[in-house]
């Protein structure tokens, strides 16, 4: 156990390492979404954590049939683009080899990878509510007319008791559905080459932009899909469900994939 924890954080710390540019444009994006939020939409009102969590994770809303985007999810897509690159780098970084021989075994290297990758998501997200959260003064508080007005979930305003819903919407679906996303990620990655996992992660994550289907993980990162704010919408423990599914069958094709293959 001892080893297989060092494993992770050597696997953390080459890629914070590695990536530390990559990181500081994504603090970057989720500063200038709040600063935008406040100055651009707000003209300087008071705007809470929870406005400016949710503009960062709300994807895009409905889209009906003429299949017309009202607005291009450039923060949704920026999550996607940073996730999946530094999925890829986790998985392959110059550490490798050594990695390998310390963890002795194929099934520790890559479970530690999976581990590392999980744990980078989780950050990512953490690090994005915790610029929100002091962006709104420390405030988790929600603009019912930003809502209406800016965001168009009216829906939400009428059906916002459930408070367990929150964090499933919020944190765990995202979280989990990025993840999802990344394991799939991870087994064309070994299966094929490293760009190939990528570009398969990047066609997931824009497929999702166009087909509100529980069956495509992107759905997951994108809060306006849900049925705390759409009417109809899909539901979150489906979804976290299906997303888990997909990262069970993912994790059995990747042991599988990795027991033939050599990754020296």
């Amino acid at each position: 156990m001892k080893k297989y924890n060092k494993l992770i954080i050597n696997n953390l710390k080459c890629s914070f390492r590695n990536n530390i540019f990559i990181y500081l444009l994504f603090v970057v994006l989720i500063l200038l979404s709040c600063i935008y939020l406040k100055n651009g939409v707000m003209h300087g009102e008071s705007v809470g954590s929870g406005d400016y969590y949710f503009n960062i994770i709300k994807g895009v809303e409905k889209i009906y049939s003429n299949n017309k985007l009202k607005e291009i999810p450039f923060i949704y897509l920026g999550f996607a683009i940073f996730i999946s690159y530094i999925t890829g780098q986790i998985l392959e970084n110059e550490c490798n080899k050594i990695f390998i021989i310390y963890a002795g075994t194929r099934k520790k290297w890559i479970l530690s990878k999976i581990t590392a990758i999980f744990i980078n998501i989780v950050f990512m997200y953490m690090t994005a509510a915790i610029i929100c959260f002091m962006s709104g003064k420390r405030k988790i508080t929600f603009n019912s007319e930003l809502f209406e007005k800016y965001f168009g979930t009216d829906y939400f305003i009428q059906n916002n008791e459930n408070k367990f819903l929150y964090i499933l919407v919020f944190f765990a679906a995202p979280i989990i559905a990025s993840f999802a996303i990344s394991m799939v990620q991870i087994a064309f990655s070994l299966a094929v080459k490293n760009v190939a996992g990528f570009i398969i992660s990047m066609i997931i994550y824009i497929i999702s932009i166009f087909d509100i289907n529980i069956f495509l993980p992107g759905n997951g990162c994108m809060a306006q899909r849900s049925s705390l704010f759409m009417e109809n919408g899909l539901s979150v423990p489906q979804v976290i469900i299906i997303d888990i599914i997909i990262i069970v069958i993912t994790l059995i094709i990747q042991l599988k994939i990795i027991s033939v293959k050599d990754i020296l």
